[in-house]
């Protein structure tokens, strides 16, 4: 098991951008233009920026089944070129291109902000320009330390924060639609917001080889399908833990939370990288609050048995007053980056 301490200073955080309406070309060369770097083409689904001076980007359509059969064909030259191309044009209409930054010190995102402006200025198209448009902005921030006790308490603040960052992100109703933001089962959270839960992972943390949260995870959670998933992580301190799973593919191992619950309101002038990284601040200072995070979760297991809680907005309103009571409310959601 994994035990490393990573200084706040030197934390880093990953992002994922997914868009429609920019030419490959262009994303990449303003990609190399603020980071520098050198262009690389793996194929028409897959490109990179290479040896820029924050690592690797990735510009991928992100259709598997499409890569699959363009990948399973044996013929060569120019028929199987006619067939990406054709593949691609449609996959275009479907799905998203996304970028992917390597893992970026956190001194670094005012450039990223740049980045999400320039292609906003390119005619990026995101969340709300269309139905079927279900696109995201995906946060893979790591974590302060791997202890059991710090993720469980991110779990926590994540659970007891996550109707109030819902109402906050206005997250889209055709992405709640979808599988691939699914919030944890009811059971998964009362089982983690308990208030021995916590105390049960402090033995992990004193020597023993195993993190009790983990097979309480992978037994309500044997899913990519979360709004913060947790496999990646998993997959870091163990990747056996992970091995049998269906989409043992798609799970790449790293010291982080896969956080996928934020639009990507690209489109939107209004709408920058700062606002979902705000509201993710507000779950690792609840996170770094013990008593407060105490508080939350009391109040929220009462909360969960009212009749009407899940449709009224008594939680919401009781997050606020908490928030603002151990002073963790943030501020100025709107401001850039540069700003805050």
């Amino acid at each position: 098991m994994t035990q490393s301490k990573v200084e706040s200073k030197d934390r880093h955080l990953g992002i994922e951008i997914e868009f429609s309406g920019v030419e490959p070309d262009r994303v990449l060369q303003s990609i190399q233009e603020i980071y520098g770097g050198t262009i690389k083409q793996k194929s028409v689904f897959e490109q990179q920026v290479i040896d820029s001076r924050v690592g690797d980007f990735t510009l991928e359509l992100d259709a598997q089944l499409l890569k699959q059969l363009v990948d399973s064909d044996s013929e060569q030259g120019s028929l199987k070129a006619l067939g990406e191309n054709l593949l691609k044009s449609a996959a275009e209409q479907l799905v998203p291109w996304e970028v992917v930054t390597p893992p970026l010190p956190l001194s670094e995102l005012a450039d990223c902000e740049r980045l999400i402006s320039t292609l906003r200025e390119q005619g990026a198209l995101g969340t709300r320009h269309a139905v079927r448009y279900a696109f995201g902005l995906h946060l893979n921030p790591e974590l302060p330390d791997l202890r059991a006790t710090t993720i469980v308490s991110f779990l926590q603040a994540y659970l007891c924060l996550y109707d109030w960052i819902v109402e906050q992100e206005k997250v889209d109703l055709v992405r709640r639609m979808t599988p691939y933001i699914d919030h944890f089962p009811n059971e998964y959270i009362d089982l983690v917001i308990d208030a021995d839960y916590y105390k049960k992972q402090e033995s992990s943390d004193n020597g023993t080889h195993s993190q009790p949260w983990i097979d309480d995870y992978l037994a309500y959670n044997p899913t990519r399908n979360r709004g913060l998933d947790c496999l990646p992580l998993i997959g870091h301190l163990n990747e056996e833990r992970v091995e049998s799973l269906p989409e043992k593919e798609l799970i790449k191992p790293r010291p982080t939370f896969h956080y996928r619950l934020p639009n990507c309101d690209i489109d939107n002038p209004d709408w920058n990288l700062s606002f979902p990284w705000k509201l993710w601040l507000v779950v690792e200072k609840l996170a770094n609050n013990r008593s407060a995070l105490e508080r939350f979760c009391l109040e929220f297991q009462n909360e969960r048995q009212r009749l009407t809680h899940r449709i009224d907005s008594h939680w919401i309103t009781q997050c606020e007053h908490l928030l603002n009571e151990f002073e963790l409310a943030p501020k100025h959601l709107s401001d850039t980056l540069e700003q805050s």
